[in-house]
């Protein structure tokens, strides 16, 4: 799938009301996104034979995939606030499972899958 498909794709999410994600706001600025919906929205995901769905079909199953934090709000604990926001959202509308694929190291992309951290720390 390129670019433009992707985002027609997205773009026919939102305006479906499809939730994909949580913002963070500093006031008025957005300062952070953090991608999360039902794991069936994510049809790679669905797909994928390295990282498969662990719990049977009928469980509601929500993924977190990926975050963006501009470099000016990174170390702030933006991350952290996005991942709790986004698992409260998810409870709310049924998930009884919340998945993720952390890395062990921060990196520099703006596509990231979260640090490990970022995980940890919801579970302290």
């Amino acid at each position: 799938m390129g670019e433009a498909e992707e985002r027609s794709r997205m773009e026919q999410l939102v305006a479906g009301a499809m939730p994909i994600g949580v913002l963070a706001n500093d006031g008025e600025v957005p300062v952070g996104w953090c991608s999360i919906a039902s794991r069936e929205t994510y049809a790679k995901l669905e797909r994928s034979r390295g990282m498969p769905r662990e719990t049977a079909p009928e469980t509601p199953n929500w993924t977190v995939l990926c975050f963006f934090v501009p470099r000016s709000h990174r170390g702030k604990g933006v991350s952290h606030s996005l991942l709790r926001g986004a698992v409260a959202d998810a409870h709310a509308a049924g998930a009884r499972v919340v998945e993720g694929y952390p890395s062990g190291s921060a990196g520099i992309s703006s596509t990231h899958r979260g640090h490990s951290s970022v995980f940890a720390g919801l579970l302290a």
